[in-house]
């Protein structure tokens, strides 16, 4: 008895399993929110610019004044000359020094401008792959819709040939049909479940992409919800162009690469003169002299007069490099003002191809009836029936998928323009 009480207690202690748990619920917002709040991408991003907003604060440091403080002590048979006594003594010495940098040619100056572009840069970056992981987002969302949509059609399609086959074998039992209608009837049965199979494999796929998308967790149940019919913005390609070229993160890290580069272009350039360098110091004693304090200001110059053209080289490669940023910051600006073009385009494209596959669909589904309407009163075959039918099916799938194409058609436009992601709709 007192042990069946003790597994009655464990038993009541211990944690229920959930019998499953429950989908999370995935609108078009909340899978690009997931997105770019979890993705890695992001999070490396995010870090890079931590570390480029860290380098700023260091190259800001540099002309500043730099105060340390500086003890040393020492006990032995040797004095301060370093020469030998027979006796031991001690000595100590605690100074506090400050030093500024006054002037320096202009490096320190030049080197917060690099490191100040650099952040432009980092932030530019961050911006520009949270767009690109939302949009992924966004397709991974629409493909998991169009697939669940297509499945609901290829249902209603195996329903529909079942029907036939059951027509087909009515009217062969009944003298009014050959046998080879009940043959080409389970035929087209056959093949629509297997267009069924295949539709969910493909519903099962697209979910594993968007879990991914969304940094999810893969065995992460979810259910995807339909968002509002899509408002089709009214953007003229040319206006677009300009948008995307004013607005890109991308045209705007290209642009602070190019500050960048020409910054360390300057440094280079004044490394490679006489260099010219005036600090200020100062210092007060601790101990043992309290109180005592100097200063002083120094003054070097230096020119490099035989050094192998490693300077001259120094400032080919930043010219260089410079060059090269230049040019990535056309290139960069003609594939976004392309990806503009294109993306203006495509939305009217995708809008009037919705309009036109809506009226497919309905013509075919009308065709459909009528074909059957005639087959069943017997002046019609089955053969018309069955193409009708599929040519239905297969204009409601292109229906979907035109539907579909227009959301993403719309998320697109907003991505190609640079604008926020998360106030496209």
């Amino acid at each position: 008895m007192r042990t069946f009480f003790l597994v009655l207690a464990l038993l009541v202690a211990a944690p229920v399993p959930a019998l499953g748990q429950q989908p999370q619920a995935i609108t078009l917002e909340s899978a690009m929110a997931s997105a770019v709040e979890r993705h890695p991408s992001v999070v490396a991003a995010a870090r890079a610019l931590d570390a480029a907003q860290a380098r700023l604060v260091q190259a800001r440091a540099g002309p500043g004044v730099q105060v340390s403080v500086g003890a040393n002590a020492s006990v032995g048979t040797l004095g301060a000359t370093g020469t030998p006594t027979s006796t031991v003594g001690t000595s100590h010495d605690v100074a506090i020094g400050a030093t500024m940098p006054l002037y320096d040619g202009g490096v320190s100056r030049q080197q917060i401008v690099q490191a100040q572009a650099a952040l432009d840069a980092a932030q530019a970056g961050l911006a520009a792959v949270r767009q690109d992981i939302a949009l992924t987002a966004a397709e991974a969302y629409f493909e998991v819709l169009q697939a669940q949509r297509t499945v609901e059609v290829r249902e209603a399609a195996v329903q529909s040939a079942q029907a036939q086959v059951r027509q087909a074998e009515a009217f062969f039992r009944a003298g009014t049909a050959a046998q080879a209608d009940v043959i080409r009837a389970r035929a087209a049965a056959a093949r629509a479940e297997a267009d069924l199979v295949t539709a969910r494999g493909q519903v099962e796929t697209t979910l594993v992409s968007l879990r991914g998308a969304m940094a999810l967790s893969l065995a992460q149940p979810v259910s995807v919800v339909d968002p509002t019919p899509p408002v089709v913005p009214a953007v003229a390609a040319a206006d677009a162009v300009a948008e995307a070229t004013r607005q890109r993160p991308e045209v705007l890290r290209a642009d602070a690469d190019m500050r960048s580069a020409e910054a360390a272009l300057r440094i280079a350039e004044i490394r490679a003169g006489p260099q010219v360098n005036v600090n200020a110091n100062a210092a007060v004693q601790v101990t043992p002299d309290p109180g005592s304090a100097g200063w002083s200001i120094s003054a070097t110059v230096s020119h490099p007069l035989l050094d192998g053209g490693r300077s001259k080289a120094a400032v080919e490669e930043a010219r260089a490099n410079a060059l090269a940023a230049a040019a990535r910051r056309e290139s960069t600006v003609l594939q976004v003002q392309t990806q503009a073009h294109r993306a203006a385009v495509g939305v009217a494209s995708a809008s009037a191809r919705t309009e036109a596959t809506r009226a497919s669909s309905a013509a075919a589904e009308e065709s459909s009836r009528v074909s059957e309407g005639r087959y069943r009163a017997g002046v019609g075959t089955l053969v018309e029936l069955l193409d009708a039918q599929s040519l239905a099916t297969e204009a409601r799938i292109g229906a979907v998928q035109a539907l579909y194409d227009l959301h993403l058609a719309v998320v697109n436009l907003g991505h190609a323009l640079g604008r926020p992601m998360s106030a496209q709709r």
